[in-house]
């Protein structure tokens, strides 16, 4: 891959972003950004078509202008609960002789693997590989070259709702783009912020934005479950705008400025002054009376983190513990309430692609738009690896007829 240019855009509630990186043979970079408010995106699904293809169209003009290029085909995250997962195993027999396992066995099994009774008005987005198993024998990550009768594979499977995800491709084609492929969020993010280390030991991702928490849980090295949870960012908002008589912007801005959720150490104190409803008149709100409200919230949400935690099976198979991401997750001692509530260890994830971005993209924030891209550089790489070999294929049929 000499130079190739690959674009990704983030469907937030709150923030639309399109990042544009350029890949070279030396080390791929992020040259352009854009990022603008989200009005038309709720929890994933489209509320008005005009005005997220705007949003988008401006988004991707920003980036354009500052990378200097045109924007590609573009890979888009997911969210929502339209999105559903699960796993699921395909079996094949290998009949040739010598048993040796090909590439074709491994389509054929996975072909099978996808086989399934979807719920009605569901798409495939993704189909992920967990493992492979030989006449009996797990554990295996490559069978190509290995001999054996009867192959298994265990794919984890993700959907999304047929509805929602046509408004969202038309979207992109009335903002003037063309679609490459969908991306579920807390997949992208991981691709930028979870190690190898971690996936084999166990560990959970957690990116929660302003409409939704994305879960994804990493065991054995692959991944094992995932779940959309309709959590946010944008409730805690909501409850100071009640608890305190304020518009929603200004919420939002003393949770960003002032927002804290009450731990053992470290509450701030103090009082800050807001302006009353529908008044030019200030007034003194006590700091800690704030972070009551916040703290209440953040309870609740990260209560049902750990349920769901629970429920996944995969409680006891997370020693790396849980890695927090997104807007939210940068709430003061967010994370640190969260181990204390989910009971593991927390930490939060900054995005980190392995490529050269400007320095503000390191924010959690923009832990899926970079992980977007780092996802869409693999997932390039291995289309142009097939095409080599399919080209060298096609060679070899031309000269033995």
């Amino acid at each position: 891959m000499n130079e190739k240019i690959i674009s990704a855009l983030d469907l937030g509630s709150s923030t639309i972003k399109f990042l544009i990186a350029e890949v070279t043979d030396e080390r791929p970079s992020i040259i352009g950004v854009g990022s603008v408010p989200s009005r038309s995106i709720n929890k994933g699904i489209v509320t008005d078509l005009n005005k997220a293809a705007e949003a988008i169209t401006a988004a991707k003009k920003q980036a354009e202008t500052m990378a200097g290029k045109k924007a590609t085909p573009v890979y888009v995250s997911i969210s929502g609960n339209h999105v559903y997962s699960l796993n699921n195993k395909g079996i094949i027999v290998i009949s040739k002789e010598g048993r040796e396992i090909t590439k074709e066995d491994i389509r054929r099994v996975e072909e099978s693997a996808k086989v399934l009774l979807l719920q009605p008005n569901q798409d495939i987005v993704h189909v992920l590989p967990r493992q492979f198993i030989i006449d009996g024998q797990d554990g295996i990550r490559n069978p190509i070259g290995m001999s054996g009768i009867k192959l298994e594979e265990e794919v984890h499977i993700i959907t999304g709702s047929t509805t929602s995800l046509h408004n969202i491709k038309k979207c992109i084609r009335m903002a003037d783009l063309e679609l490459n492929g969908f991306v579920l969020q807390s997949l992208a993010s991981s691709c930028a912020i979870i190690n190898e280390e971690e996936k084999e030991l166990g560990v959970a991702l957690l990116d929660i934005g302003a409409g939704t928490g994305d879960l994804a849980i990493f065991a054995n090295g692959n991944i094992a479950h995932t779940s959309v949870l309709p959590i946010g960012g944008e409730y805690i908002t909501k409850d100071i705008a009640y608890g305190l008589r304020i518009p929603l912007e200004e919420a939002e801005s003393i949770k960003k400025n002032h927002g804290f959720v009450e731990t053992e150490n470290n509450n701030p104190t103090g009082e800050i002054e807001i302006d009353k409803f529908g008044s030019t008149e200030k007034r003194k709100v006590s700091i800690d009376f704030i972070g009551n409200i916040i703290t209440s919230r953040s309870d609740e949400i990260l209560e049902g983190i750990r349920l769901e935690l629970m429920k996944s099976g995969y409680w006891n198979n997370i020693p790396a513990g849980i890695v927090i991401t997104g807007g939210c997750s940068l709430l003061k001692n967010f994370v640190e309430r969260a181990s204390e509530i989910i009971e593991i260890p927390a930490r939060i994830g900054y995005p980190d692609g392995n490529f050269a971005i400007a320095e503000f993209l390191h924010s959690p924030a923009y832990s899926t738009s970079v992980g977007l891209i780092k996802f869409a550089i693999e997932n390039e790489m291995a289309k142009h690896k097939k095409m080599d070999f399919l080209k060298h294929l096609s060679w070899i049929k031309d000269i033995f007829g």
